[in-house]
């Protein structure tokens, strides 16, 4: 308590301090303090035991065929980290981060460090080396160096853990992708089982060649070496490999339509030998890829100004980039295409794009998860929340997309995995979110349960009433027929709700519904309203007309906001 009340105290303080400054040197200043301010209070609420507004902004998530109940958890240490992946060991959801740290997490505990550690990449060689001439005179962002994704695997000749990389080679001053695996014996089944270090991992996918630093802007672009993974029926590994911005327009093109060279591919690659099959070429950042029940591979990838693609996978193809694409350059002027702008119709057309751009940042494969979901596809997005920060969920049927719905978050998804009958997204800024199916609930539904307990008997000819009544009016919030919704009527001003076609006998009525109210109405309509078009249902005083009101009443969902999507 005592606390709690030293914490008021200080909130209190800063604010008389904020006001003053603020008004003394400016707004920018005084934003500052008030964000430090921000930040205390939520410490008090979290003290009191209420949610974050980022906690209650995910409690309760729609779709159209599933709702779902949100809870989120933030990595202890929460500073912006990009990049990292999830993936399921068993029962256990695993977790790396831009850093290489490997998480599971723990029902109700959140993300928990393991004792696996993962393969030298080099990011403090090249940090060093980006502060000593001539380099320093480059613009470098060593934070791009990450690992990307994580992935365990379980087929007939290998069982283990997968992890993708950017690495650095501080001796040949160059940088690539890389993935590594770790064999994990049949008896170990999760990893606070297992103690590991870096040297126990083998390198068996190295890109090729080796990439210099760019001559102009940024000279290592990390954030677009793609590097996501998905588990083939074959047992190979679909791998994304990104283009690193060698494209030929702000560097020159390193190869991307080449059959010989690895980067902006989709590649199949051998766990056990390394040996490498590019399926598509054309690719500028490969950000997520699934492998879907019935072996059809798809990625989602970012484009430019625009463009972002869906793209469904078959050996061969060419998707067109850089010669090709749905985006314009950042400037708003035409892509240099080789054929029409927009058309898209001298290389492999996406199976879908996005425009404007949605930042599609993942994909996972959906299955044994809910009936009106198995079979499909659900990827991330970062972009702006008028346009991304969502989920997708997408139908496809063969080679056709069926519809792409957008499942609005207002947060940056960088990842996204099917866990059992849950799904886990990996958040900007270091924080996972946990959706689980939620049973929505049906208005009449409750109201016949209700009845069943508090008037058993003559529930059933309450029931038959409002079947009759269901005829003409809906129980769904905001849903009318030939009459008004009866969801949330109780309280509400009379000839109020969104339905257009009240008489004017209502219209002039004035007031809200009380239960005396509702039940002079049902009782003589015509004597209530003169002039209503709401024909007699033959109702009288008694019980079946208290148990009909009750009912009624109990048809309330105006406090979930959330259904209206």
């Amino acid at each position: 308590m005592l606390r709690f009340l030293l914490l008021l105290v200080l909130v209190g303080t800063l604010s008389l301090v904020t006001f003053g400054y603020g008004y003394v040197v400016g707004s920018t200043e005084g934003t500052t303090i008030q964000r430090y301010i921000l930040k205390i209070t939520r410490n008090v609420d979290k003290l009191r035991g209420r949610p974050t507004p980022e906690q209650r902004a995910v409690a309760r998530i729609e779709s159209t065929f599933i709702r779902f109940n949100g809870t989120l958890y933030e990595l202890p240490d929460s500073h912006f980290i990009a990049g990292g992946g999830l993936t399921v060991w068993n029962d256990t959801l695993l977790l790396v981060d831009r850093e290489g740290t490997i998480w599971r997490f723990e029902d109700g505990r959140g993300l928990l460090p393991t004792a696996i550690g993962t393969p030298e990449h080099g990011d403090e060689a090249y940090a060093a080396l980006s502060e000593r001439p001539p380099y320093n005179e480059q613009t470098h962002k060593p934070r791009q160096l990450r690992y990307n994704d994580i992935l365990f695997v379980e087929t007939a000749d290998f069982r283990g853990l997968l992890v993708s990389y950017n690495f650095f080679d501080a001796e040949r001053v160059c940088y690539g992708n890389r993935v590594a695996k770790l064999p994990i014996p049949v008896g170990v089944d999760g990893p606070d089982r297992i103690e590991i270090t870096e040297a126990d991992w083998e390198v068996f996918f190295d890109s090729q060649p080796c990439l210099p630093f760019r001559p102009s802007g940024t000279a290592l672009e990390g954030i677009q070496s793609g590097g996501r993974m998905a588990l083939h029926t074959d047992g190979r590994i679909v791998f994304g490999s990104g283009d690193f911005a060698f494209d030929g327009l702000t560097a020159p093109n390193i190869g991307i339509m080449d059959p010989d060279v690895v980067y902006g591919k989709v590649l199949a690659i051998d766990i056990i030998t390394g040996d490498v099959e590019v399926l598509a070429s054309g690719h500028r950042n490969v950000q997520g890829v699934a492998v879907d029940r019935n072996g059809e591979i798809w990625t989602v990838e970012h484009g430019v100004r625009g463009g972002d693609e869906l793209n469904h996978i078959r050996a061969g193809e060419n998707h067109g980039w850089p010669r090709e694409s749905l985006g314009t350059l950042y400037s708003g002027q035409p892509f240099p295409t080789d054929g029409v702008v927009g058309r898209h119709d001298r290389f492999d057309r996406p199976a879908y794009a996005w425009l404007p751009s949605a930042a599609t940042s993942a994909l996972t494969a959906i299955d044994n998860f809910h009936p009106a979901w198995d079979g499909g596809l659900v990827a991330g997005s970062l972009s702006s929340g008028e346009y991304g920060q969502s989920l997708f969920h997408i139908r496809t049927d063969g080679e056709t997309i069926v519809f792409v719905e957008r499942i609005r978050l207002e947060r940056r998804v960088r990842y996204v995995q099917q866990f059992g009958q849950r799904l886990a997204l990996w958040l900007d800024p270091t924080s996972l979110l946990i959706l689980e199916q939620e049973d929505r609930q049906d208005p009449l539904g409750f109201a016949l349960a209700q009845l069943n307990e508090t008037h058993p008997d003559i529930a059933q000819d309450v029931v038959e009433t409002l079947q009759s009544c269901n005829q003409c009016h809906s129980f769904e919030e905001n849903v009318h027929m030939a009459g008004p919704g009866l969801n949330g009527v109780l309280g509400r001003a009379v000839a109020a709700s969104g339905f257009s076609g009240y008489s004017d006998a209502l219209r002039s009525m004035g007031g809200v519904w009380t239960e005396d109210r509702l039940k002079a109405y049902l009782i003589d309509p015509a004597g209530f309203a003169p002039g209503t078009t709401m024909p007699s249902a033959g109702l009288s005083e008694g019980p079946h007309l208290d148990a009909l009101i009750s009912a009624i009443i109990g048809m309330n969902t105006r406090d979930t906001e959330h259904l209206r999507y």
